[in-house]
C-alpha cells in the first residue's frame, strides 16, 4: 500500500479486521487487480526532500501511467521517488508520446516497456520530439549514433537497453563518442566488433574513461601486452572491462603467474591471449578449483610433481580455464575409466571456437601512458600505441616524449610513462615514526552492503537499508587489549551495533548505516569514514603515549571508494577544507550529491587529522594527531584472502538485512 490513498488503507483494514479476510488473500486480490487502488496525491516528506516535485500530484498523469504499464501505486511512488520531475509531466503532451516513441523505435513489448520504465523512470523526461528547425530530438540522435556510428541493429540496441536502461541517456559528445574513440584508436578494436561489445556488456559505456584506461594499463603491465592486444581480449570477452581492477583482474593474474610458474610477464600475456575469457572466472571457485581437479586426477603421489604437471597442462591448454568444473570432471572421469593418461588426454585439440579475428603479425611499438598528474596509478588521460603516435598528436618530438618517460618531468603540462622506461614517483606523508618509538601496525578492512539488493526485476526506488562491517588486524602490541579498546571506541561512534552471533574474536565491528538514501556506494564510503572515526576516538586516549606510533592502513573492496581515496595527496588537500562547500569548490564542482559530499568531507577531514596535518583556523574542537599515519589500500592488497573479503562483504549485507527486518517487524504477516 506504499503510495496508495489513505482510503485504500482503511478499506483493506476493514476487510481484514471486520470481515476476517487474511492478508494472503488481500495480497492475491491486489496482484490480480493492480488498478483497484488509487494513488495518494500527497507526495509526502520523503519525496519532497529529494528534489523538485509538485505539492499535489496530477491524478490523470498517475492514472495513465498505471493503466499503460499495469502497475500499482507503490510502483508509481517509487518511480517518483527516483525521478521527482515525473510528478510535473503531463500525460497527453509528455508521457504518452514518449512511451509511444520508445516502444515503437525499439520494438518493445508491453512487458519490456514496463521493465524499462520501472528500472529507469527518468527516460520519460528524455526529449523525443523534433526541436525547432527540424533538429532531431535527443533520443533520435542517440538512436542514430548506435545504429550508424556503433554499427548496432535495432534488435541488439533493444537488448542492450533492457540490460542497461541508462544507455539511451548518456551524452553523445561527453560519453558515448569518446568511448567509441577509446575502443577504436587506443585499443585498436575493429569497427565491426564495437556493436557486439555494447550489446554484450552495455554497462561498460557507463564507466569513466579513466577507469577503463586504468584497467587496461593494469593488464598491460602484469602481462607485458600492447594496448591493441588488450583490445583483442576485450573484443572476444567484453565483460573483462567491467571486472574490478583490484578485486578481480590483478588477483587473478598474480595467482596464475604464481600457480603456473610463469616467471616472465609476457608468458602470462600469451596465456591470456589464448584464453581471453579466463579473467572472468572466479579465483577460488574456478581457477584454483581446476588446478585441484587436475592434480587429484594425476597418478603421482608427490604433490609437488603433480602441481608441476598440472601447471604444464594448463600452460599448454589454457582453454581449460574457460571450461566449467563439471565438464572437466566429466572428461577426467571418462579418461580414467578408459585407462588413458590424463596428462595427454587434457592437451589441446584442433577443435574449439572459431576465432573472431586473427591477431596482427606486425611488430608493435612500446606503448605510452599520458597523465595529468605525476602518479599513473590513479589517473590516465590517454594510452598511445607508441611514442611516435603520442608525439604526432601532441605536436612534439618523439625524442622529447621518450625523455619525459625516463625523467618523470612534465612535458607541455602532461606526464608520460612507458612499460620500457617506467618512472617511479613516491608520495609524501606528513607524519612519520622516529627511532624512539615502537610501531603498531593496524589494518582495517571495510565493506558495506544494502538490503534488498538492486536487480533488473526490482522497481527502482524501493525502500532499502544499509549496513557495514569493519575487520581489524593489528601487529606490534597486545592484540586482545587493542581490540577491546577499539570496540569501546566504536561504541562511542556508532548508535546501533549489530550482534555478531557466535563471533567471539572481537576483531569485527558490525553496525547499520545511519544516514538517508542508503546505497551500496554510500555504505562503502561510510564504512571507511567510520573506520577513521573509530581510530580518532581510540587515539584520543593515546595522545600522551609518545612511545607508540600507529601505522594504519584502511582497506576498501569498493571501486567507487577507491577512486576517491587512491590519490592521497589530493585527499590531504581536501581535508584542509573546513566546510563541504569549500571542498566542492576545490574539486571544481557545484553539486555534491554525485560525490556523496556528506560522507566524503568528514572522511577527508579525519584523514587529514590522523596524518598530522594542521587544522584550519576555523576549527575549534579538533586537533591533529602526531602519533599516527593513515594510508588507503585495496582490500585485495592486504592480508585477507579473497574468501575472507567476501565473508566481510556478506557481513555488511547481513547488517543491512538485520536493520531491514527490524524496521519491518511491525508489518502484519
Amino acid at each position: 500500500l506504499e503510495g496508495a490513498d489513505f482510503s485504500d488503507t482503511l478499506t483493506l483494514g476493514y476487510l481484514y479486521g471486520y470481515l476476517g479476510i487474511s492478508w494472503k488473500k488481500l495480497r492475491l486480490l491486489l496482484s490480480a487487480f493492480p488498478l483497484w487502488t488509487t494513488n495518494n496525491l500527497d507526495p509526502g516528506w520523503e519525496i519532497l526532500q529529494r528534489g523538485p516535485v509538485r505539492s499535489s500530484l496530477k491524478r490523470h498523469s498517475l492514472d495513465y501511467l498505471r493503466q499503460r504499464l499495469q502497475i500499482r501505486p507503490s510502483d508509481v511512488y517509487k518511480m517518483i521517488k527516483t525521478h521527482t520531475r515525473l510528478s510535473t509531466y503531463d500525460a497527453a503532451t509528455k508521457i504518452l508520446p514518449t512511451l509511444d516513441k520508445l516502444q515503437r523505435s525499439l520494438g518493445l513489448r508491453n512487458s519490456e516497456l514496463r521493465q524499462l520504465i520501472l528500472r529507469m523512470p527518468s527516460v520519460i523526461g528524455m526529449g523525443t520530439s523534433e526541436k525547432d528547425g527540424g533538429k532531431p530530438s535527443a533520443f533520435d540522435q542517440r538512436l542514430d549514433f548506435f545504429q550508424n556510428e556503433a554499427g548496432m541493429s535495432i534488435k541488439e540496441l533493444k537488448e542492450a537497453v533492457l540490460k542497461q536502461p541508462s544507455l539511451i541517456q548518456y551524452g553523445i559528445a561527453s560519453s558515448l563518442r569518446p568511448k567509441l574513440d577509446f575502443f577504436l584508436k587506443e585499443l585498436g578494436i575493429p569497427h565491426d566488433h564495437i556493436g557486439r561489445i555494447i550489446y554484450t556488456s552495455p554497462a561498460i559505456m557507463g564507466l569513466s574513461l579513466n577507469t577503463l584506461r586504468l584497467k587496461v594499463a593494469s593488464i598491460m603491465k602484469l602481462c607485458a601486452l600492447h594496448p591493441y592486444e588488450v583490445g583483442m581480449i576485450v573484443a572476444v570477452s567484453p565483460p573483462t572491462l567491467f571486472l574490478s581492477q583490484k578485486g578481480k583482474i590483478e588477483p587473478a593474474l598474480k595467482y596464475l603467474a604464481l600457480a603456473l610458474s610463469l616467471d616472465e610477464p609476457r608468458d602470462l600475456g600469451e596465456l591470456v591471449l589464448k584464453a581471453p575469457r579466463l579473467l572472468r572466472q572466479g579465483l577460488e571457485t574456478s581457477l584454483m578449483k581446476k588446478i585441484d581437479l587436475i592434480v587429484e586426477a594425476l597418478p603421482s603421489t608427490n604433490m609437488k610433481d603433480s602441481n608441476r604437471v598440472a601447471a604444464g597442462i594448463l600452460r599448454q591448454n589454457p582453454a581449460l580455464f574457460d571450461t566449467s568444473n563439471a565438464v572437466i570432471t566429466e572428461r577426467i572421469e571418462r579418461c580414467v575409466d578408459a585407462g588413458k593418461d590424463v596428462a595427454q588426454y587434457l592437451l589441446p585439440s584442433t577443435k574449439g571456437r572459431k576465432k573472431l579475428f586473427q591477431y596482427p603479425t606486425r611488430e608493435m611499438g612500446d606503448p605510452i601512458f599520458m597523465s595529468s598528474i605525476a602518479t599513473f596509478d590513479s589517473s590516465l588521460s590517454k594510452i598511445y600505441p607508441d611514442a611516435a603516435s603520442s608525439a604526432k598528436e601532441m605536436g612534439l618530438k618523439r625524442a622529447d616524449i621518450v625523455k619525459a618517460c625516463t625523467n618523470g618531468l612534465p612535458l607541455d603540462g602532461h606526464y608520460f610513462s612507458s612499460l620500457m622506461y617506467p618512472c617511479e614517483v613516491k608520495s609524501k606523508s606528513l607524519s612519520a615514526s622516529t627511532a624512539d618509538t615502537t610501531n603498531v601496525y593496524v589494518s582495517m578492512f571495510c565493506s558495506g552492503g544494502i538490503y534488498p539488493s538492486d536487480s533488473v526485476e526490482a522497481t527502482r526506488g524501493q525502500s532499502t537499508t544499509g549496513g557495514f562491517a569493519i575487520q581489524i588486524i593489528s601487529e606490534g602490541t597486545e592484540e586482545t587489549r587493542l581490540l577491546f579498546e577499539m570496540s569501546n571506541a566504536a561504541n562511542k561512534c556508532f548508535g546501533i551495533r549489530v550482534p555478531l552471533g557466535r563471533e567471539r574474536s572481537g576483531d569485527k565491528l558490525l553496525t547499520v548505516f545511519p544516514l538517508v538514501n542508503p546505497s551500496r556506494n554510500r555504505c562503502d564510503l561510510f564504512s571507511c569514514a567510520s573506520a577513521l572515526r573509530v581510530m580518532e576516538a581510540f587515539l584520543a586516549t593515546k595522545r600522551k603515549d609518545v612511545q607508540l606510533f600507529y601505522d594504519i592502513k584502511v582497506h576498501t573492496d569498493s571501486t567507487y571508494v577507491w577512486k576517491f581515496v587512491r590519490d592521497q595527496e589530493r585527499l590531504m588537500s581536501l581535508g584542509s577544507c573546513f566546510t563541504s562547500l569549500e571542498m566542492l569548490s576545490r574539486m571544481d564542482v557545484t553539486d555534491g550529491s554525485s560525490f556523496n559530499v556528506d560522507i566524503l568531507h568528514p572522511l577527508a577531514r579525519s584523514f587529514s587529522r590522523l596524518n598530522g596535518q594542521e587544522e584550519p583556523p576555523q576549527s575549534k574542537n579538533h586537533r591533529p594527531f602526531y602519533n599516527s599515519r593513515v594510508n588507503f589500500c585495496s582490500s585485495f592488497d592486504g592480508k585477507l584472502q579473497p574468501r575472507e573479503i567476501k565473508t566481510l562483504k556478506e557481513l555488511g549485507k547481513s547488517a543491512a538485512m538485520w536493520q531491514f527486518n527490524r524496521e519491518k517487524s511491525f508489518v502484519p504477516k
